[in-house]
């Protein structure tokens, strides 16, 4: 059984993403590799490892690529332990100033943007409860009111008669 690439993409990705101070020391230790591609489809956008089933006369192209050593390997696995026990570190401070933020600003604020009064403040408005009070009673309604009737206009020959257009 042939061993899957990923693992070692998986590393030459952290490797690339570590930047060039991590790989400065140790270009010399990687190992300089080709594979065979093959070029289908009508523009030869489709790459496979394979003949194409199509046209099986096409040449392979050589992808150069470089292997990096074991001690690549290690250091990227080591980076990235490093990475995630700081990410967890910086999750738990953060979990732990939300909660201080919490317990300081617990009290939700007004719709003007102000905090609410202190528990103890004895000249503080307190809000007026209507449980257990009647709702108020809505007026009937009133009857319309009569419409009144368009002003009547002059007559027209009144006006010095005519369409007006002299």
């Amino acid at each position: 059984m042939k061993p899957s690439p990923a693992p070692a993409l998986a590393t030459l990705t952290l490797l690339l993403i570590a930047g060039p101070g991590m790989q400065a020391p140790a270009q010399g230790q990687t190992q300089t590799q080709s594979s065979s591609l093959y070029r289908c489809g009508p523009e030869g956008r489709d790459l496979r490892d394979s003949p194409c089933p199509n046209d099986k006369s096409s040449p392979p192209s050589q992808l150069q690529y470089t292997q990096p050593s074991a001690a690549q390997t290690a250091a990227a696995q080591a980076q990235t332990a490093r990475d995630a026990k700081l990410a967890q570190q910086m999750a738990q401070e953060r979990r732990q100033q939300e909660a201080r933020d919490l317990q300081a600003n617990g009290r939700a604020a007004h719709i003007d943007g102000r905090k609410g009064m202190a528990q103890g403040d004895a000249d503080a408005p307190q809000p007026k409860s209507t449980i257990g009070q009647p709702s108020k009673q809505r007026k009937a309604p009133t009857a319309a009111k009569k419409h009144k009737s368009p002003p009547k206009h002059k007559a027209a020959g009144a006006n010095g008669g005519g369409s007006g257009g002299g």
